[in-house]
């Protein structure tokens, strides 16, 4: 308990109370509120809203055809038909129907199409706005109920859950991630029918890295100095002076360990309370299993357990930040010794949560795929748990090491 309350210094909490305000309102808080304009605008807009509220977790065959998308985009193209026909700049190129328009804006020639850009974006703004002011700016809401940018979101949404074979059929016979490869068969096996929102792995990872990367930054402001402090003031020649006194660096690291799990759940708690405000515990039972965009998750996964083992990564690296905050503290003569040694080593756990917290689980996911190519199954947890196990056994030997040394 002395040495928890040497860790728990109200000096340092209070400036950790003062970053966490920081972060929150330069980089998460916007998110948040991105997240919630997204649950009618972008990705599937609307639509996705419609087709989880009305089918649940999953999109099966006959919900599709209930759905119907081609009625659906046979419906925008009149809508667009109508105000290609009421709009004179169309016929003044002889447009006459959207299918005319998408005609002429793909034959042109590189030196005609330059001449004619001016032309373009009057007519896409035409097909795009709703009502506008008059200086031609429009609301968001409207960008998205105009009928072309509702035909764009209907097509992403046909090409996801209709048109999605082609396309997954080209990893399985190309494709040389293995991981990858079983993966997409299992996806075509289910007919890629999650209905979870298409952003939402992507975005909740790159959350969580910021929630990580702070939290070890957190982790180092507060359990670096007490035991800097102690070698500084020569209090390690003391404990030397009975063997109750040398297993004094054990009880530290314990302290230092327990500290780092206590701030990182309170940061992860902080920081998902506004998340599940936003919606996202919605979809905390649907699979992540699903093909979106060039973006494939991997797993046969709910959400809410994706999101617990982004929480595991975060407490292992925590901890594994704990520990080598501990080694390094114990040779280091005093506070600013320390400090030039933890700054790389932040950088380097930082850019540890960046490669396996961030697109976690995802096709995307830098360690996958780029470093071990697909051949491992879950690396960014394995590799967590390695970087905290390793920091864990090498800590409890210096501790118990340090019960025979005979120097300072």
């Amino acid at each position: 308990m002395y040495e928890l309350r040497k860790i728990w210094n109200w000096r340092v909490l209070a400036l950790i109370v003062a970053l966490t305000v920081l972060v929150w309102f330069s980089l998460l808080s916007e998110w948040v509120r991105s997240y919630e304009s997204l649950n009618a605008h972008g990705g599937f807009g609307s639509y996705q809203r419609e087709m989880f509220d009305r089918y649940g977790a999953t999109l099966e065959p006959d919900e599709l055809v209930d759905f119907d998308i081609p009625g659906r985009k046979a419906a925008i193209v009149a809508e667009l038909d109508n105000r290609i026909a009421e709009e004179p700049l169309f016929a003044d190129y002889g447009i006459r129907n959207y299918a005319e328009f998408i005609n002429f804006s793909e034959t042109k020639t590189m030196e005609e199409a330059e001449g004619l850009m001016d032309v373009f974006l009057q007519m896409n703004n035409l097909l795009t706005l709703n009502d506008s002011n008059e200086d031609g700016e429009q609301t968001l809401d409207e960008y998205y109920a105009s009928p072309q940018i509702r035909l764009q979101t209907l097509k992403a949404v046909e090409s996801t859950f209709v048109d999605y074979e082609d396309f997954l059929n080209s990893y399985i016979e190309h494709d040389e991630r293995p991981v990858l490869v079983r993966s997409v068969n299992q996806i075509v096996d289910v007919r890629n029918h999650s209905l979870i929102r298409d952003n939402l792995g992507v975005d909740v990872s790159a959350y969580a890295t910021v929630v990580c990367i702070f939290s070890i930054t957190a982790t180092l402001l507060l359990v670096a100095p007490p035991l800097a402090n102690d070698r500084m003031r020569k209090m390690n020649l003391i404990q030397y002076a009975s063997s109750i006194g040398r297993r004094i660096l054990f009880v530290q690291w314990s302290a230092m360990m327990l500290s780092a799990c206590i701030l990182s759940l309170a940061l992860m708690t902080l920081s998902l309370l506004p998340l599940m405000w936003a919606g996202v515990g919605d979809y905390w039972n649907v699979s992540m299993l699903s093909w979106r965009m060039m973006h494939i998750t991997l797993y046969d996964i709910t959400f809410g357990q994706f999101a617990f083992w982004l929480a595991g990564m975060i407490i292992a690296l925590n901890a594994g930040t704990a520990c080598f905050t501990f080694l390094l503290a114990r040779f280091s003569a005093n506070l600013m010794n320390l400090l030039i040694k933890i700054v790389p080593a932040g950088l380097a756990l930082s850019g540890l949560a960046a490669i396996t917290v961030n697109m976690a689980f995802s096709s995307n996911n830098i360690l996958f795929s780029n470093i071990l190519r697909g051949r491992v199954e879950k690396p960014e947890p394995l590799l967590c748990a390695l970087i905290a196990g390793a920091g864990v056994v090498t800590a409890l030997i210096i501790a118990r090491r340090e019960k025979k040394t005979d120097t300072a």
